[in-house]
């Protein structure tokens, strides 16, 4: 399981001004439900949440409980029950539980590791068509790597990470296996055959590329990938958008069904 990079950046923003946390997570559903197990909620103690469980009412309820257990500094579990019961919605059991600053939010860590950590792209290549895709990538809350030979900053400086090659052939002796994904967006040739070798060595669980449709064949072919089911290219699915926009949208579509096991 993963949840979004989103939810660290909201426990450091909120010890910086040395704030309460409350976790408030999903432990069981019966029926429909907009939320599943798994997902969380965090909301401070100045009213600041992230994540999103439900209807704007049980939003403001979990801000009322969260205000007591900042008081109680306890845990306590609520069941939301539908009151319409024509309404098609189910009913859902939630953990909340009071981390607080004065303690250094003691356990708060060991209590996120079982959701995971966030999904890890890498991309390979810095041009003007990346900056979409890391923008959706964040908006996923996935942690976003690039690597390149050539930094053009200026396209990918809302990345998490930059990785700059000496050598090309320095990524063969790369550890890639801590990425769940990767795309190659080079256009070199070259460059792509390199980055590709680099990661059918590693344990990254989709690979994609882009370009079209006869060097995708061609590349099949020169690497023995027509059994390889983590290759994907050309990259992306086909939702007929040419933009750079759209193309970052197929990408990410197309992650994200990987990542949840549909394709």
């Amino acid at each position: 399981m993963f949840f979004s990079k989103e939810y660290l950046d909201f426990i450091d923003n909120s010890k910086r001004r040395k704030l309460d946390i409350v976790l408030i997570s999903v432990t069981n559903t019966v029926g429909h439900c907009y939320a599943k197990v798994g997902n969380i909620m965090l909301v401070n103690s100045i009213g600041e949440f992230t994540g999103v469980l439900g209807s704007p009412a049980l939003h403001e309820k979990f801000f009322e409980l969260s205000k007591e257990l900042f008081k109680s500094k306890k845990s306590i579990t609520y069941k939301n029950k539908p009151k319409d019961k024509t309404s098609g919605h189910g009913t859902s059991i939630y953990s909340l539980s009071s981390f607080f600053y004065e303690d250094n939010y003691d356990f708060l860590d060991n209590t996120l590791e079982r959701f995971g950590k966030p999904y890890s792209l890498l991309i390979f290549g810095t041009g003007a068509h990346v900056s979409s895709l890391i923008s959706i990538a964040n908006i996923m809350g996935w942690k976003t790597t690039v690597i390149d030979m050539k930094m053009r900053e200026e396209f990918v400086n809302e990345a998490d990470e930059l990785i700059k090659l000496e050598n090309l052939d320095d990524i063969l002796n790369m550890n890639l296996n801590s990425y769940n994904a990767s795309v190659i967006l080079s256009h070199s040739p070259r460059t792509d055959d390199t980055y590709l070798q680099a990661l059918l060595s590693s344990n990254v669980e989709y690979i994609g590329i882009l370009g079209n449709k006869k060097n995708m064949k061609k590349k099949c072919e020169q690497f023995s990938l027509h059994n390889e089911k983590r290759f994907f290219a050309p990259v992306g699915f086909d939702i007929g958008g040419i933009n750079h926009q759209s193309i970052a949208l197929s990408i990410c579509a197309q992650i994200e069904a990987r990542k949840n096991k549909k394709i």
